[in-house]
């Protein structure tokens, strides 16, 4: 063997053993036949670099006890199994441990940046106690120093503020925490979720915590899409990103409180006392909190989400900022325009990742094919996750319909039954879908083809 030919040898064999370790890895996590087709021509293609790629941002579930532990939850109420598809989601939770559904809850649709503002300074500074914050994106803008300010003043004031940050989400917040200072000094406590050292090294780097869960007294939740900045909220009127954002109160409180101190645990080592179940309530409405992501047993969410397609009788609409689903729920909803169910989409006709834009197109150009409507929200980014089933259920939160929302994130969604609430979504999905520009795919083959390709990232991105 000459002296060129050894390094060659060396290479080819060792990478020949890092593809044999991460195709086992695979088989162990049991991915889709797609994910696992995707990540196997990323590491074949790309000799060495594909496999540190996958083991740095592959993993998806966190198996090992040194991780996040699973969240398990005991049913709080047994509904009556004739309720219909309540009753299923209800059972579909409890098999994954998840508390399911709470009774005599209140909620509030809040689709205005401004009021959504003004609410969350008002249940800052009306709050005795407790505040609890989780969010991915904290900026330091106008808004994010108001938000600060006023939990400076309530931590002055003794009352217990914790701050919970994704590492990644808020990113600049991570690599220069100086804007936390004076909260901190105040007896304010900040933490970041999945800090990127040492979680680069134990592959959770990947794992995100998209959740968005803003609690005052364990009383009273806001809850949705909204992250904490001027894009998403602020003190006077402007162009803002257009979401969702939902106040609740009642039982449903105590499901987001046990989530986010498992969270600040997992995150701190700080063991939080358990929240308390307020006992009266003048709420008549059921909700069912939905956790997703690594620290839960399967992917319930996902689960949720294809036994409510499949229960549709009449129509299905879906707002989301990205639209990549897996093959399960493109499927299920392929089926459902069969079954005769009206399927419509309405999405941003430019996101804030044009890869993302790219990514979805053969997904939408297959659902207008089928019969089905897509719609293309033109006038600024609408940021929104909403699905809605019937005139029976509404789907919401922090989740998108795309692969990482589905398999990859800590998400945080709700179910909603109440007919006042429902009718106040149908609307506002009519009147943004009115707004919006109804979409027909290019016929260019070479659009086509290239529109067919992006099948092959879709499932990393």
């Amino acid at each position: 063997m000459t002296e060129i030919e050894q390094p060659t040898y060396w290479l080819f064999a060792i990478n020949l053993i890092l593809i044999t370790v991460a195709v086992i890895h695979m088989l162990y996590q049991k991915r889709s036949p797609q994910s696992l087709s995707t990540w196997l021509l990323a590491i074949l293609l790309l000799p060495i670099i594909g496999v540190v790629i996958y083991f740095i941002f592959g993993l998806r579930k966190s198996y090992s006890k040194r991780y996040k532990a699973r969240i398990t939850q005991k049913p709080i109420i047994q509904l009556d199994k004739t309720l219909g598809i309540k009753a299923d989601i209800d059972l579909i939770l409890n098999s994954n441990r998840i508390a399911g559904s709470s009774e005599h809850n209140q909620i509030e649709m809040i689709d205005d940046d401004v009021q959504a503002y003004k609410t969350l300074i008002e249940l800052i500074e009306q709050s005795q106690k407790q505040i609890s914050i989780e969010t991915y994106i904290f900026e330091v803008d106008k808004t994010g120093q108001a938000i600060i300010d006023a939990l400076i003043n309530k931590a002055k004031q003794g009352v217990e503020v914790r701050l919970l940050l994704d590492a990644i989400g808020s990113f600049s917040l991570y690599l220069n925490s100086k804007p936390l200072a004076e909260l901190k000094k105040a007896g304010g406590q900040v933490a970041f979720f999945q800090p990127i050292w040492p979680n680069i090294i134990t592959n959770q780097i990947n794992l995100r915590n998209h959740r968005k869960i803003y609690l005052f007294d364990q009383q009273t939740l806001l809850t949705g899409g909204l992250n904490l900045s001027d894009d998403y909220l602020g003190e006077t009127e402007q162009s803002r990103w257009l979401d969702l954002l939902f106040q609740i109160q009642g039982p449903a409180c105590f499901h987001y409180q046990y989530i986010f101190n498992e969270d600040w645990f997992y995150t701190t080592k700080e063991k939080l006392s358990p929240a308390n179940i307020s006992a009266a309530n003048e709420g008549s409405e059921v909700l069912q909190a939905i956790p997703s992501g690594p620290d839960i047993e399967s992917d319930t969410l996902y689960e949720v989400l294809l036994h409510a397609i499949y229960q549709a009788k009449e129509e299905i609409r879906i707002a989301s900022p990205y639209f990549i689903p897996n093959n399960n729920v493109m499927n299920a909803l392929l089926i459902a325009i069969k079954r005769g169910i009206k399927v419509i989409l309405l999405t941003p006709e430019k996101s804030d990742h044009w890869i993302f834009d790219f990514g979805r197109s053969s997904y939408t150009r297959e659902l207008i094919e089928a019969g089905g409507e897509a719609y293309y929200y033109p006038h600024k980014m609408m940021h929104a996750k909403l699905i809605l089933i019937d005139r029976e259920l509404a789907i919401s939160g922090s989740a998108n319909l795309d692969y990482r929302s589905l398999f990859l994130n800590y998400e945080m969604v709700h179910t909603i039954y109440c007919q006042t609430t429902l009718d106040k979504l149908i609307q506002w999905f009519t009147t943004h879908q009115k707004m919006g520009t109804l979409y027909k795919p290019p016929p260019s083959r070479l659009t086509r083809f290239i529109e067919n390709m992006s099948r092959i990232i879709a499932p990393i991105l």
